[in-house]
């Protein structure tokens, strides 16, 4: 049974719901009831239930696609700053998708720090030493151009929306590519400035108006209005 509706903010203690239920983030489970750990929005399922924080640093997790800056190399890789207290460790066969032999192969070609690498989470041990991986895999590895900015990791779902929907809108209604990192941040890779321009501020209303209804046809509105006004 659920004491709240979907899309409500909630305290940490608050009963969310009493059954057998999967729990993700953001809950926890006493006995058979299920209380929020964090102040968010719930995210109700038939089956499952989580609260999304309004605040928080990205905690990183197997299989999620990031953006990460390097920070640092070493003899077989990089470190990647991932807007988490966490860095990973990306290692050029990872990146290259090949074996490299490290005496014969300068890797500083492939990546120099400050470099911006789209990468994706291979594995988080139990002591959270992130692993990270490009390698064989399209759109990952270093950024060339775009335009690249961050909002709160907690606000990425709205920014994907249902089944990948808002991400839709924000691509048909700008002509852009957007490459979403779940660490928050955002490439975006277009030809028309005045677009690229429209779909940064079209996500930072998503980032400020998460938690309100209507969200979706205001965005949606806002791009038209935009793409009219400037052809």
């Amino acid at each position: 049974m659920m004491h709240v509706q979907n899309r409500q903010l909630v305290v940490p203690g608050e009963l969310i719901a009493d059954g057998p239920y999967r729990t993700r983030e953001g809950v926890f489970r006493e006995g058979n009831f299920i209380y929020s750990s964090v102040v968010g929005l719930t995210d109700l399922h038939e089956k499952e239930v989580r609260v999304i924080p309004l605040q928080g640093k990205y905690m990183p997790l197997r299989d999620d696609l990031v953006v990460g800056v390097v920070v640092d190399a070493f003899s077989s890789g990089w470190a990647l700053d991932l807007n988490s207290p966490y860095t990973g460790k990306l290692f050029v066969s990872s990146l290259l998708g090949r074996k490299v032999d490290l005496n014969r192969e300068d890797i500083s070609k492939y990546l120099s720090i400050g470099d911006v690498v789209v990468v994706r989470i291979d594995d988080v041990d139990e002591e959270l030493n992130v692993m990270l991986g490009a390698g064989g895999e399209p759109g990952l590895g270093r950024i060339k151009e775009g335009k690249i900015i961050e909002i709160s990791p907690t606000k990425i779902p709205r920014v994907l929306g249902k089944k990948g929907s808002m991400l839709r809108i924000l691509e048909e209604n700008t002509g852009c590519r957007l490459t979403v990192g779940q660490n928050g941040r955002i490439v975006i890779s277009g030809k028309d400035q005045n677009m690229v321009n429209a779909a940064v501020e079209a996500l930072f209303m998503i980032e400020r108006e998460a938690h309100t209804s209507g969200l979706t046809d205001r965005v949606r509105l806002m791009l038209e209005k935009t793409r009219i006004g400037g052809s």
